[in-house]
């Protein structure tokens, strides 16, 4: 029987989908959690959820996207809460950043085994230290393997250390790198895999490996000219400046091509260096249309990036040295599909002078070491071929996480890859075999379980609808791009609580007893956010099995034959009561206008763990 309103019976699942910022966190952060926490002052607390299920909560609270804070149901009331923020908050206070032995941080952790790790199991080895290979480390040396780390540079962290400094503290990084390394970790530096040691003489000495190389190559240049003095690659470039400490000579006139984060990052470097006078960023997109995260957009204009939109590159221009890049305008970048397909108008070009060019087109995967026999795991661009639920590559007792396997995401993503890697290399060494159903970076609550969040004495506190969304303050711009000091502030303490009061507190949720109901339509009026709707059965789809099954059972009839003239009329005569959990702000003025009790504001925590035995 068809209707207008698809209905579903709400089960656990459901309320624990609720907590959409936990459902949207690829490690299954309860940020709504330590959020809470931090409105109620409960800062250990808080620092304990959010360090739980992620062994780099304070660079995250640096530098993570922050797909809790898209995910956040605020957001579809006004803006999102300022999640990220709130967790460098407690971080500051219990993090590594806030003790003298940043080991101490390691007993929050909430994954399978002890804080220190035993290392009496098998021997593990993992290629790349970088955020996945030292989260896979992290997890492996709690449940007891000895675990071996091959880093072909002279530190370990990765990628982390390609994020600019205004951004990301280079002590913190240490001290959450130092953490882990304290759990009795082999850790070989300066040790490239396929020159130092070849991938056959690792497979011959450990029982398991999980490839983490990351996308530290660069995309060819596709442009005549790229082989000019002055035109560089992001990464190398970026390397010059925060590895090496030795800028690339770029000029004062610089031009970079791309409209990623990653270009953002280059841009904003860039205008910092001595000598710079100007950076242009040459996008293919329009402004709402680039793929860099709106903030970072946002400050690099702020900092006096100029941006030339919907414009393509077709020649690095030069004589020895580069002197120009020649443009030609975009007519369009995606298809009527939404695909990148863009169209040019190849008539209209114009050429701009630049004294260098930085290319911010894309990443690649050195995966060369891998042998020969084991060619069928390497995919484009190096890619490694592995099971996305278990990372799991086919090859027996080998594994890959992060970028290596996803092409360069987030590092959030890369932490929750190597989680996954981890536990599906303890399913091998101790059952023989890998259940890809099991795993998932997609579903990290079913092997991280989280600390259970505060029960607020009040659901939400006085005026939390009305309290606007401030981000943490910033440098002004002018002294911004004159220096690499960190660019953002943090919040003090006053600041701090009254954003985490604006947090909905999905974990609370309104459950109602249809025998209770009188069909008053009381709450339906005073919802605020006309969250609540009550309808006659006949609106409903019934063609979905539960929801059919629940109201056979409540009516007790048999919605077999939707055209029964009985049926009909006994499905006009009942009434179901809708609840849209995206758009209710947990007021309880349902629970209080219901003059019959039959609404009642609970509390519904749903944990699932994996004991790894």
């Amino acid at each position: 029987m068809k209707g207008k309103y698809k209905l579903h019976i709400p089960e656990y699942e459901y309320y624990a989908d609720q907590v959409a910022c936990r459902k949207g966190c690829p490690v299954g952060t309860d940020a709504g959690g330590y959020v809470q926490a931090i409105r109620s002052g409960e800062y250990e607390k808080a620092y304990a959820i959010a360090r739980g299920p992620n062994p780099f909560a304070s660079i995250c609270g640096w530098v993570c996207n922050a797909p809790c804070e898209a995910a956040c149901t605020r957001g579809n009331i006004d803006s999102p809460v300022t999640i990220r923020a709130l967790k460098r908050f407690v971080t500051e206070k219990f993090g590594v950043e806030a003790v003298s032995d940043p080991a101490v941080t390691l007993r929050y952790s909430t994954a399978p085994g002890v804080p220190y790790g035993r290392a009496t199991g098998e021997k593990v080895a993992i290629i790349g230290g970088g955020p996945a290979g030292l989260t896979a480390a992290h997890d492996l040396a709690r449940l007891g393997y000895r675990t071996t780390l091959f880093e072909s540079n002279k530190r370990l962290g990765g990628l982390f250390y390609l994020v600019p400094e205004y951004r990301l503290p280079r002590p913190l990084i240490k001290a959450e790198v130092d953490a882990i390394a304290s759990m009795g970790l082999d850790i070989r530096l300066n040790t490239t895999v396929g020159k130092d040691v070849s991938f056959k003489e690792i497979q011959d000495s450990f029982k398991a490996i999980v490839i983490a190389v990351g996308a530290w190559g660069s995309r060819p240049i596709p442009f005549e000219g790229k082989d000019l003095e002055n035109v560089y690659s992001a990464l190398p470039f970026l390397q010059s400046v925060y590895l090496d400490h030795s800028p690339a000579a770029v000029g004062r006139n610089v031009a970079v091509v791309g409209a990623g984060n990653v270009a953002m990052d280059v841009c904003r470097t860039a205008v910092r260096l001595p000598g710079v006078q100007k950076v242009t960023v040459i996008a293919l997109e329009d402004w709402d249309e680039m793929p860099a995260d709106e903030a970072e957009i946002e400050d690099a204009v702020a900092e006096g990036v100029e941006f030339l939109t919907r414009k393509g590159t077709r020649k690095i221009n030069g004589s020895g040295k580069v002197d120009g890049l020649e443009l030609v305008r975009v007519v369009s970048v995606f298809d009527d599909q939404g695909r990148f397909a863009p169209v040019f108008d190849e008539a209209d070009r114009t050429v701009v002078p630049f004294d260098s060019v930085i290319l911010a087109i894309g990443q690649t995967i050195d995966s060369s070491f891998v042998p020969p026999e084991h060619d069928s795991i390497v995919g484009r661009n190096g890619v490694i071929r592995a099971n996305i639920h278990s990372m799991d590559t086919g090859v027996p007792g080998v594994f890959a996480a992060g970028d290596v396997v996803t092409g360069p995401r987030i590092f959030i993503d890369a932490i929750a890859g190597g989680q996954v890697a981890a536990a599906s290399v303890h399913q091998y060494l101790s059952q023989g075999a890998v259940d890809s159903k099991v795993y998932g970076i997609s579903t990290p609550v079913e092997h991280r379980s989280n600390p259970t969040p505060i029960w607020p004495v009040d659901v939400n506190v006085d005026g939390y609808y009305s309290i606007s969304r401030n981000n943490p303050p910033l440098l002004t711009p002018s002294f911004r791009r004159t220096n690499f000091e960190l660019a953002e502030l943090s919040f003090g303490e006053d600041e701090a609580r009254a954003q985490a009061a604006r947090c909905l507190t999905c974990h609370v949720n309104p459950i109602f007893v249809g025998e209770k109901c009188i069909m008053c339509g009381g709450c339906v009026d005073v919802c605020p956010e006309y969250a609540l709707k009550m309808i006659p059965l006949t609106d409903a789809d019934l063609d979905q099995d539960k929801t059919v099954k629940v109201i056979e059972n409540f009516l007790g009839v048999e919605i077999d034959q939707p055209n029964d003239h009985e049926v009909v009329q006994q499905l006009s005569l009942s009434t179901a009561m809708i609840w849209d959990g995206a758009r209710c702000i947990r007021c309880e003025l349902c629970a209080k206008r219901c003059p019959t009790g039959a609404i009642s504001m609970e509390f519904l925590e749903v944990k699932q763990e994996v004991t790894l035995s």
